[in-house]
């Protein structure tokens, strides 16, 4: 194929194909802070796997790095140990969340869209880039997958695009269950230089 061809995927490095490291394709990571992302994929599960557990023992698969998407720091850091490669922007949800037009020039840039963006351009990709934009977006919001998930017969105004927010694991996690990630933040990523937003 000619042209340029854009990839989204979850896959952790290791799943990528080998020639990734010659090759080195650009390559846009963003993470985001574990206990977000972890309520994040306790909906997912429920939305998308039908999973029936408590949120409490979502927490305890995810901390004891038994999650089916692998260990979550072990995927994060293979490419923050990358970031300095001139094909990897790795990026920070909560980055995106907080200033979203100085992320979209970086992405501008590092893709080589040829010519600085006008603020009119920029102005445009935020306004369809709204999180309320997207959550009202069936495409979006996977609906054709999920029509026949219990969870969305029984509460219609559930979706796949949730709250998008900086800080909900306040809404889930009590002090007990939050110095429990903490610890297993410490002990995964110090040294590291990798540092997260909680809010």
């Amino acid at each position: 194929m000619t042209g340029r061809r854009f990839i989204k995927s979850h896959l952790p490095w290791q799943l990528h194909p080998r020639e990734i490291d010659n090759v080195r394709p650009k390559i846009i990571y963003v993470v985001r802070n574990p206990k977000d992302l972890c309520v994040s994929y306790y909906y997912y599960c429920q939305l998308i796997h039908r999973s029936e557990g408590t949120f409490e023992e979502c927490c305890d698969i995810f901390l004891e790095d038994q999650a089916p998407i692998g260990p979550m720091w072990a995927h994060a850091l293979a490419f923050w140990k990358r970031r300095n490669q001139g094909n990897i922007l790795f990026l920070k949800y909560e980055d995106m969340k907080r200033n979203l037009p100085t992320v979209i020039r970086q992405c501008a840039e590092f893709l080589e869209f040829g010519r600085a963006l006008t603020d009119e351009e920029v102005q445009t990709m935020c306004d369809h880039l709204q999180f309320e934009r997207m959550q009202r977006n069936p495409a979006v919001n996977l609906e054709p997958l999920m029509k026949d998930s219990p969870i969305i017969q029984n509460d219609a105004g559930v979706k796949f695009i949730r709250k998008g927010e900086i800080g909900d694991w306040k809404n889930h996690m009590d002090s007990a269950l939050s110095a429990r990630f903490d610890d297993w933040i410490r002990d995964h990523f110090e040294g590291s230089g990798l540092e997260f937003d909680y809010e």
